[in-house]
Formats: structure tokens, sequence, C-alpha cells
């Protein structure tokens, strides 16, 4: 019985050890507003792509939280919204995505947001979060690409459409 005690007392030690030297967690929003994006013409039915980069400084994201050696720990899409950028509106859209990559090979491309299908006569669209992706990965990367893909319901041979896209990341820091 005293050796099972020994054994108990050891591994709780050592959890205790092990959890307080990870240190506090601390929650911070991460917003970008109004990220462009052209899908040059001609374009066909179905899905039309294209991307923006952007960069992540976690020093310049905190501010005067900073803290030297600081490092995301877990990122969360919390909203996503995509507005027209043209005359056209949302006129034969049937649906959007929004994905992250980044430079990194080893790290696969997440897709955060989704609407499908897109309601008649809206002036924006509300995407759906992905809760189960993990961009924690790809924003420590620094430079990340944001990866907006239209679904067109028709051929479009006029020129571009152009959109606009707004998001907000919960980003855990540690």
């Amino acid at each position: 019985m005293l050796k099972y005690f020994k054994i108990i007392r050891v591994l709780v030690i050592s959890v205790m050890l092990i959890t307080s030297c990870s240190g506090p967690e601390e929650v911070h929003e991460y917003s970008v507003t109004d990220l462009e994006f052209s899908l040059e013409g001609p374009l066909f039915a179905g899905p039309n792509s294209s991307q923006n980069e952007i960069s992540i400084v976690l020093a310049d994201v905190l501010g005067n939280d900073y803290v030297e050696g600081m490092r995301i720990r877990d990122a969360r899409m919390k909203s996503a919204i995509v507005l027209p950028n043209d005359s056209l509106g949302f006129a034969q859209i049937n649906a959007f995505v929004v994905s992250f990559a980044s430079d990194n090979e080893d790290i696969s491309m997440q897709e955060v947001a989704v609407k499908n299908p897109l309601e008649e006569g809206a002036a924006q669209a509300s995407l759906d979060v992905a809760q189960e992706a993990e961009l924690a990965e790809i924003m420590e990367e620094g430079n990340i690409y944001v990866v907006l893909d239209v679904d067109l319901a028709e051929d479009y041979w006029d020129g571009n459409r152009d959109f606009k896209l707004n998001f907000t990341i919960e980003l855990t820091i540690k």
C-alpha cells in the first residue's frame, strides 16, 4: 500500500510541475477588415479562386501585451463575412469557401469558413465557421495565404469579380 502511495505522490508532483511551468494563457482577437480579392476573368461556372497574403507579427498584434518568447498555442476562426466589391453584388454566386495556407509544405491548408448555399438577395455573406479548423501552425508561420473560393452559377466573360473579406480569429497566446 505504501508503495502505491509513493507512486501516486510522484505522479501528482510531476503533473503539478508540468502545469506550473506552462504559464498562463491569454486570449486575444485578431481582426482583418476589407481584405480584397479579385477573380480575374474570363471566369467559368464552378469554383474560381483568388488569394491574398497577410503577415502576422505577434508583437504587432499584441502591442504592449507582448512579451518576448510568446507563441500562438491555439487559433480559431470566430467569424468571417464576405462583401461584394463590384456593382454586380452576389449575382450568379452559389457559394463561398475561405481557406488558410502557408509556405510550409508540411502544414496542410485549412478550410476555415463556408457559405453554401448563398441566400438570394443577400447584401453580405456571413460564413459558417469550421470550429475544428486549427490555425495555430499556419499563424505561427507569419505569412499566411488567405484563399477565397467563389462558386459561380454560370460563366462570366465580361471582366473581373471583386469581393472583400472581414474576419476575426481568436488567438490563445502562451
